[in-house]
């Protein structure tokens, strides 16, 4: 990152031509190589073999006509959605990846560990409309809304009480910057908000947050949630860190709401608790495997909203996105810190 060398970025996301000529502004030293929707760096067989799914809207439509692993040989920076597991052998001069995602755990390759190379994620931009998802699965449980819909289809006037969030209890597992805002929206409604953390050497409470616990108490604090929000990343100490034992302390009134990552969560204690009644229900915008699969028991569970993994996609997903990677993009050109750097120990 010295000198004036030039530095050739491969785009393999699908971006828009606006997304491209922004990048291709942030720095003269930057020689952005892409194209509207971006370049595959993977055939469809050589995902299929290694299970890595590149069906979803943001991975770039392959086109055989492009010579992807020339691009790759050359490429110093990669922006990408998915990589193959052999990235560093077919990009030997690779520096940097920026993922477009927020979390990288499904996408984790031990060797650009051992290859030296930096990992940044877009970490910070589902913070709103994740905060917002939440609250809405809070809301739509405690006003009724299912059974309204149901009332509605089946043309029935019939009233019920529904319950108010003021003067509730929200526990927040996890309490990074998703997890804070989730408490000011909760605290905005007249809530007590517990944020539980991994770390036991906790030295200050976090603005908008009542109690401050550490995980090794997560049991203690459970049965105090009238609501239970989990936003934890996918680590090697988070999986499957919440399972039966846990959901058999929380209320019978609870809701359970994971906006973290599915595998955090024993899903197979959990449709049990659903089924058996332990707590009132479940609101999951993700899952241990995605897409669910159509023989999953949560699809016809009568207390669970199922949200296919969709609660960050708003209309300013896309802007969010491009801010932190032409800003990242114009750090490494200058040879700055970049943002959203990836702890290569923990995982996030």
């Amino acid at each position: 990152m010295l000198g004036d060398k030039l530095i050739n970025v491969l785009v393999s996301a699908r971006v828009t031509r606006e997304q491209l000529d922004r990048m291709k502004s942030v720095h003269p030293r930057l020689v952005i190589h892409g194209e509207p929707g971006g370049i595959a760096i993977m055939t469809a067989e050589e995902a299929a073999a290694h299970r890595i799914i590149i069906t979803g809207i943001d991975y770039p439509v392959f086109r055989p006509d492009v010579d992807y692993k020339r691009l790759l040989a050359e490429a110093d920076v990669l922006l990408a959605t998915r990589i193959p597991p052999n990235v560093t052998e077919l990009a030997p001069r690779l520096r940097w990846i920026q993922f477009t995602s927020a979390g990288v755990d499904h996408l984790w390759n031990p060797t650009l560990r051992q290859a030296k190379i930096i990992v940044t994620s877009t970490r910070g931009i589902h913070v709103i409309p994740l905060s917002e998802f939440t609250m809405s699965c809070i809301l739509m449980f405690a006003k009724g809304w299912p059974r309204l819909i149901r009332q509605q289809q089946e043309h029935q006037w019939s009233k019920f009480l529904t319950e108010e969030l003021h003067g509730k209890t929200l526990v927040c597992i996890g309490v990074g910057e998703i997890g804070k805002q989730v408490a000011r929206l909760a605290r905005a409604f007249g809530m007590h908000v517990i944020g539980v953390r991994r770390r036991d050497d906790i030295r200050e409470l976090p603005s908008d947050i009542d109690e401050i616990y550490p995980a090794s108490t997560l049991r203690q604090v459970l049965p105090r949630g009238d609501y239970v929000v989990a936003c934890l990343p996918l680590t090697a100490k988070t999986r499957g860190c919440i399972g039966e034992e846990d959901f058999r302390t929380m209320k019978p009134s609870a809701l359970f709401v994971n906006v973290g990552r599915g595998k955090t969560v024993d899903e197979a204690a959990m449709v049990r608790c659903l089924r058996e009644g332990w707590i009132q229900g479940a609101a999951l915008d993700v899952f241990a495997e995605e897409p669910l699969p159509k023989d999953n028991p949560l699809w016809d569970l009568p207390n669970v909203l199922i949200c296919p993994h969709m609660g960050t996609d708003t209309a300013l997903y896309a802007e969010r996105i491009t801010e932190i990677v032409c800003d990242n993009m114009k750090r490494y050109a200058e040879g700055k810190p970049l943002r959203n750097v990836i702890d290569q120990d923990e995982g996030y």
